[in-house]
């Protein structure tokens, strides 16, 4: 490996981020937190391949392509970046279409609620019950994208996961679940992750537009909005410990869930 004080990396959509020398190109508040990871390039070589892999999983589009560990990117805060992300996880790829079926057909082979309060037949049987369910499934993970976009451009909160530095397995969980709810600004430094808890709920009541009678109230929507905040947290478990995912299990995991 060539003297990490001069290692430059591709970075996803941040265009060019280097470590040591070019670190005077970034703005100051980033200045120390270049000089710290060049240090910790040293000591630890193998942790930081691993990190650089997780912006070179595959071709294809994938939500691990994000910030080095521990801070999110100064040059992710510009609206084009973000606009192209929000574009890139929310149509432009596969699992546009494969993780909304996945979810249909979850709900069709077991309908949420019982007896009086079940599923009309017309929402869980036949290519009809498959196109309402696929319809949700699309409509709550559009909604919820959409959600954090906006809400993450006006915060001026970055969408992108940033990994831990930590190389234990219980500490890089404990990192991946707590950036659901503290998460980093445009500059990089730690804040509320508001655009989650919006997203959560834009994603688990839009359904009121659209579902049954008796899974439009607030309890029903709640209950969506948790689920999809749960899927954040998910999300971001994957994302952490994705480069040591073996590629086809990745793969399949980024089209049911993404």
């Amino acid at each position: 490996m060539e003297d990490a004080r001069e290692t430059c990396s591709q970075s996803g959509p941040w265009q060019l981020t280097c470590i040591g020398q070019e670190s005077a190109k970034l703005p100051a508040v980033f200045q120390k937190a270049t000089s710290a990871s060049s240090t910790q390039v040293e000591e630890n070589p193998d942790r930081f391949e691993d990190l650089q892999s997780s912006t070179q999983l595959s071709s294809v589009p994938d939500p691990t392509s994000r910030a080095p560990a521990g801070k999110a990117s100064a040059l992710s805060a510009t609206a084009g970046s973000r606009f192209g992300y929000y574009m890139t996880e929310t149509y432009w790829n596969s699992s546009a279409l494969t993780a909304p079926t996945f979810r249909a057909g979850l709900r069709m082979a077991s309908p949420p609620g019982k007896g009086a309060t079940a599923y009309p037949g017309e929402s869980r049987q036949g290519a009809e019950g498959f196109g309402r369910n696929f319809g949700d499934a699309f409509a709550s993970r559009v909604g919820a994208h959409t959600a954090q976009f906006l809400t993450g451009a006006m915060t001026r909160e970055a969408l992108y996961y940033a990994p831990s530095a930590n190389r234990g397995f219980f500490a890089r969980s404990a990192h991946s679940l707590a950036f659901t709810f503290i998460d980093r600004s445009d500059s990089g430094w730690p804040m509320p992750a508001i655009s989650n808890i919006a997203g959560a709920a834009t994603g688990g009541f839009v359904g009121d537009l659209y579902l049954p009678a008796g899974f439009r109230d607030v309890t029903h929507a709640g209950q969506r909005a948790t689920f999809q905040l749960g899927t954040f947290a998910a999300g971001n478990l994957f994302r952490e410990f994705a480069p040591k995912i073996p590629l086809p299990l990745r793969l399949v995991i980024s089209l049911i869930s993404r």
